[in-house]
C-alpha cells in the first residue's frame, strides 16, 4: 500500500467518523431543554436530545399564571404546547438514561445506558428532581392536590386549609408565600424545631396564619381524587388535619452526577460567561453548556429556564462555528 492510499483511507475513516458526529446533543426535555432543541432545529444543525422525561418540573404544576402569553394554563397543558412547538420541526426525544459525560480530545462523548454518541458541543438542562416522601398517597394524588412547586400553584388555594412538608428555608418560603393566599398553613418538620434561617423563622412564628407542627412525620396523605386531608406521627400518636392541598419542600436533587464539571455546594453546576468570546452558559469545560435548573441560576423559574436554554443553544452554536473554523476563536 502506497503512502497516498494510506493517507486517502485515514481520510475517508476519519470523514466517516465526523459523519457520526452530533453537531450538539441536549440533555434534558423540560423548558430549558425544548427551546434549546427548537433553537437548534431552526438552526438546522445535526442534533440529539436525550431525556427519560417530558416537561420536567414544568410539568408538575396544577395552574400557571405566570408564563407571557398564557394568562391561565396547567402544567401538563404547557407541556403539550413546548411538544407540539417540536413536532412543528420534527423534533424527537430519545428516551435514553446519561451515563457519563466525557471531554476526549476535541470531542464530547455522552454515553447513555444503551449506546454512545460523539458531540461537539453538549447542553445539560437535565434539572431537578424532588426528595418524595415516599409515604401512601403521594404518587397518586400527584397533581390532584399534592405539589412540589409552591410558587406555581399558591393561587389556586386562595382561602383553603394548606400544609407544607419541609421545615427548611424552602418550606418557610412556601409557607410565608401561601400565606397570601391560604386562610390556613400548617407547616411540618420532622426535627424538633423548624431548621431555616433565622430571619424566616421569625416570620413564620409571627404569621397568624401559619401553625408550626415540629417532631412531626407524613405518614399518609388522604384522598381520592383529590387532597382531603393527612396523617401524621408525633410522639408514638398518629393525627389526622383535613387539608385543600399538600407541597412537599424536602428538598430537591440536582440531576447532574453524570457529568464532571464545577458545580456548587448543592451540586448545581456552575456556569460562567466568557466576554472574550461571547459564551453564556459556559460551564468550566469548554464545549459542555448548562440551562435551567440544574444551574446555579437562583431564579427557579418555568420562564426563566426557557431563556436560558436559549442562551446556551446560541452560545453552542457559536462553539460550533470555532470547532468547524468557520470563525476565528
Amino acid at each position: 500500500m502506497t503512502m497516498s492510499t494510506v493517507i486517502l483511507v485515514g481520510w475517508l475513516i476519519f470523514l466517516k467518523n465526523l459523519n457520526k458526529m452530533y453537531d450538539l446533543i441536549i440533555i434534558g426535555a423540560g423548558p430549558a431543554g425544548m427551546t434549546a432543541a427548537i433553537y437548534a432545529a431552526r438552526r438546522k444543525i445535526k442534533f440529539l436530545i436525550l431525556s427519560l422525561d417530558v416537561g420536567g418540573q414544568m410539568s408538575w404544576g396544577s395552574e400557571i399564571e405566570n408564563y407571557p402569553g398564557t394568562t391561565h394554563t396547567s402544567g401538563i397543558e404547557l407541556t403539550r404546547s413546548f411538544q407540539e412547538h417540536m413536532r412543528v420541526y420534527g423534533i424527537k426525544i430519545k428516551t435514553e438514561e446519561v451515563a457519563s459525560i466525557t471531554k476526549k480530545g476535541k470531542k464530547i462523548v455522552v454515553k447513555t445506558k444503551k449506546s454512545s454518541y460523539d458531540s461537539k458541543a453538549v447542553i445539560i438542562a437535565s434539572g431537578k428532581s424532588p426528595k418524595k416522601l415516599n409515604v401512601l398517597g403521594e404518587e397518586n394524588l400527584l397533581g390532584k392536590g399534592l405539589s412540589y412547586c409552591a410558587a406555581c400553584d399558591a393561587p389556586i388555594y386562595k382561602n383553603k386549609a394548606v400544609v407544607i412538608v419541609g421545615g427548611g428555608n424552602s418550606g418557610l418560603g412556601a409557607a410565608l408565600f401561601l400565606s397570601k393566599y391560604s386562610k390556613k398553613v400548617y407547616l411540618l418538620e420532622a426535627m424538633p424545631k423548624i431548621t431555616g434561617e433565622a430571619y424566616l423563622r421569625d416570620k413564620v412564628l409571627k404569621n397568624r396564619k401559619i401553625g408550626v407542627i415540629t417532631g412531626a412525620k407524613v405518614k399518609e396523605i388522604l384522598g381520592k381524587n383529590f387532597v382531603t386531608g393527612f396523617i401524621y406521627e408525633k410522639d408514638g400518636n398518629e393525627k389526622k388535619i383535613g387539608v385543600d392541598g399538600i407541597f412537599v419542600e424536602v428538598g430537591l436533587i440536582t440531576k447532574a452526577d453524570f457529568v464532571k464539571v464545577k458545580k456548587n455546594k448543592w451540586g448545581e453546576i456552575m456556569i460562567f460567561r466568557s466576554t472574550k468570546t461571547h459564551d453564556e452558559n459556559l460551564t468550566n469545560v469548554s464545549g459542555i453548556f448548562a440551562a435551567g435548573d440544574v444551574t446555579d441560576i437562583p431564579a427557579k423559574q418555568i420562564v426563566v429556564a426557557a431563556g436560558e436554554g436559549c442562551k446556551a443553544a446560541l452560545a453552542a452554536f457559536d462553539y460550533i462555528h470555532r470547532w468547524d473554523g468557520k470563525i476565528k476563536k
